[in-house]
């Protein structure tokens, strides 16, 4: 039995799915649209459920991909369900014709839209020039992160990409899916110093992007000693190698979790962001910049990946807390961020992206429920250890200076809270010989003045 069908938007993207449904069989009773008129359009956005009673419509196609965000979700919340099924900016006929959409049929572009945001359009004409033709070095280059960022590398034309990261896997799985002669894969830790002497040298890589690191909050929490050696000592060792082979340019990838930090993972992210600081003050030809980003949509282990899983498994999507916020961005967004601090900043300037206004969790958990599962419960747990009710992108907003690209700031290392270099140096003695225990890195930590919480942890110490 043929659906019934109302098509909201009645421009190019909604006259052309209602063409392509009609075409297989189904009925397409109208139109709804704000602006245009036409006999087909049976009313506005807000006389949906009058319009769908009236004409006994089954299925509702959403097209109008340029919607504010704000706008969608009104719809959304204002849509009664009654039995109809919703597809929310269709991308082809094949995803809307199925008898239910999936969670993984959503783009991250998608999601953005659902959660508050148009993704930001960087110039790629600069970053073309930054790069092309260039030897490049990637670490993390495995990761989520770093995976696209060396993808959108080559597809700006660099002359060769170093892939460097300690999970053999996930290289291996890199280098076959993008099959390009140009990427050179390295399996390496950035806590060995002498493997990275050794990289940089045979390499002399131009330009480094440095997105290693341990990033997931609560098992930071609990391995204070690693995530110290890895996001700390890690970075220096990579910048101060990026400044002795010569490098133009070398990025440090951190995170809105370095603002005010309340967990391991922030703290030590932040202390990276001191430490490129200083390194700023003596790098000679070599533009150190940092880049802080929110939550990215599509890496690994972010909260839409979660909500993915769990909505795959039936459910219920767990939300930490009733009021918990946080900002997003795209994977996209994300790798070309990546390359646009390293034009925009100057040496020792941190980057941040005009993310838009913070979103609750639980506002994502109920449109994503209502596009593909509405039979999924939504359940509130606790917040994990370390974790805090919202993010924040800079200290303070005032201090944040305009570029060129009206969504891209620009922020002084020295405006923000600080630790002394040689504090932050003397407790990464230890670690180089990997004799810092967890109690002693959490003890340091808390010495340096950040509010992290002592806990007993499951690990030995």
């Amino acid at each position: 039995m043929s659906r019934r069908i109302l098509v909201v938007g009645f421009g190019v993207a909604g006259i052309g799915i209602a063409e392509d449904a009609a075409a297989h069989g189904e009925q397409v009773v109208g139109f709804l649209d704000d602006v245009r008129q036409d006999a087909r359009v049976l009313g506005t956005l807000a006389d949906v459920n009058r319009v769908a009673r009236e004409n006994d419509v089954d299925t509702v196609y959403f097209a109008i991909p340029t919607i504010e965000s704000a706008r969608l979700r009104e719809f959304l919340s204002n849509l009664e369900q009654t039995g109809i099924r919703l597809w929310i900016l269709p991308r082809t006929y094949d995803t809307i014709s199925r008898e239910t959409v999936k969670v993984s049929d959503l783009t991250d572009v998608d999601i953005l839209q659902l959660v508050g945001r148009q993704p930001v359009k960087h110039d790629l004409l600069d970053a073309r020039r930054l790069v092309e033709g260039r030897r490049v070095l990637v670490t993390g280059a495995a990761g989520s992160i770093g995976s696209r960022l060396v993808e959108h590398l080559l597809n700006l034309g660099v002359a060769r990409v170093v892939a460097f990261d300690w999970w053999e896997t996930g290289l291996f799985h890199l280098i076959n899916r993008l099959d390009d002669e140009r990427l050179a894969p390295v399996v390496g830790d950035v806590k060995n110093v002498h493997r990275l002497e050794r990289v940089f040298e045979a390499e002399r890589p131009e330009l480094v992007f440095h997105a290693a690191a341990y990033k997931h909050v609560p098992l930071m929490e609990d391995n204070p000693s690693e995530a110290l050696a890895n996001n700390v000592l890690g970075a220096e060792n990579v910048l101060k190698q990026a400044i002795a082979s010569g490098a133009s340019h070398a990025v440090y990838v951190s995170t809105d979790k370095a603002v005010r930090p309340a967990n391991i993972m922030g703290a030590t992210k932040r202390l990276g962001e001191l430490l490129l600081g200083d390194l700023a003050r003596e790098s000679g030809a070599t533009k150190l910049t940092a880049v802080r980003f929110g939550n990215v949509l599509q890496s690994n282990g972010s909260v839409m990946e979660t909500f993915r899983r769990q909505i795959e498994q039936g459910g219920p999507l767990t939300v930490t807390h009733e009021d918990v916020t946080r900002f997003f961005m795209t994977i996209d967004e994300a790798a070309n961020l990546i390359v646009q601090s390293a034009i925009l900043g100057a040496n020792g300037d941190i980057c941040v992206l005009d993310m838009g206004e913070p979103v609750r969790i639980m506002d994502l958990a109920r449109s994503l429920v209502r596009v593909t599962a509405p039979e999924v419960r939504i359940e509130v747990t606790h917040l994990r250890p370390g974790e805090k009710l919202y993010e924040e992108l800079t200290y303070n907003p005032e201090l944040a200076t305009s570029t060129r690209n009206s969504k891209v700031f620009i922020l002084q290392v020295e405006d923000e809270m600080d630790v002394p270099a040689d504090v932050i140096r003397r407790t990464l003695e230890p670690s180089r010989t990997g004799e810092l225990s967890d109690a002693e890195a959490e003890r340091a930590l808390i010495d340096m003045g950040f509010n992290i919480q002592p806990r007993r942890r499951r690990t030995a110490q």
